[in-house]
């Protein structure tokens, strides 16, 4: 800026100079045929006005440039603050961009994991209510002195349907029987046994005896009670599992009272 105004100042000079001497000229050539000129003075002076004012708005023009080179400047910082912040503010982005992923993949995998605990809780009350109905079922097969759920009635029906069960095993004939009938005969005299000794148990019995070839209720009395009057009160604590007390199945086992 301070080179262009003194070659601004320097222009005008020149000007004011090539005016001064032209008015010299213009006084000391007496042959000059033409009207009296303006006074040199006068002229030199409205000459140097008309270049002041336009030495003023030279200055004016400079000065308005310069503060469009201080707005452009400025604009240019302020653009390229701006642009730093952009790509600040795309980092960030970014990294929040790879934060959700991780976020995300974290929140995948813990569902996973609920969706394994919840099919593993499942299968663990299934398996749960399982054992259960099976504790609760063979504590129905248990007495209750025993801490078990089993009384009388049900030990008896359960001896009943196991009798059923053995004179069915027993109504092939001799000739009929195969291994797999022997072994169904002695499965449900093993049976009709556990639970007459599981009625014993209720009742408090003295026990259980399992009939022999050729035993009656006399016998079988005078064995367990070295009398063989008392056989009635052998039949009567067995008539679930006899039906005559002169007809007896080999195999089948009485309760003891």
């Amino acid at each position: 800026m301070t080179r262009d105004r003194s070659r601004h100042s320097g222009a005008i000079a020149a000007i004011l100079l090539l005016l001064v001497a032209a008015a010299s000229w213009g006084i000391e050539d007496p042959s000059a045929d033409r009207e009296p000129a303006v006074a040199p003075d006068a002229e030199i002076e409205a000459m140097t006005l008309r270049l002041l004012g336009m030495e003023g708005k030279l200055k004016e023009s400079a000065h308005a440039r310069k503060s469009a080179d201080q707005a452009r400047m400025e604009a240019e910082r302020r653009l390229a603050e701006g642009t730093q912040e952009i790509e600040r503010l795309n980092g960030e982005v970014q990294r929040l961009k790879e934060a959700l992923l991780e976020l995300e993949q974290a929140l995948s995998e813990r569902d996973q994991q609920l969706s394994d605990l919840d099919a593993r809780r499942l299968s663990l009350t299934t398996a749960h209510e399982a054992l259960e109905r099976r504790f609760e079922a063979l504590r129905a097969r248990v007495p209750r002195q025993d801490g078990g759920t089993l009384d009388a009635e049900q030990a008896r029906q359960a001896a009943r349907e196991a009798y059923e069960r053995l004179r069915e095993t027993l109504s092939i004939p001799d000739p009929k029987r195969d291994a797999n009938a022997e072994q169904a005969i002695t499965d449900a005299e093993t049976l009709l046994h556990r639970h007459q000794l599981a009625l014993a148990r209720v009742l408090d019995a003295q026990g259980a005896y399992r009939i022999r070839p050729s035993d009656s209720l006399a016998l079988i009395s005078s064995r367990c009670y070295g009398d063989s009057s008392r056989w009635r009160a052998l039949f009567e604590a067995n008539r679930h599992v006899l039906g005559d007390p002169n007809q007896l199945m080999p195999g089948v086992t009485l309760v003891v009272p």
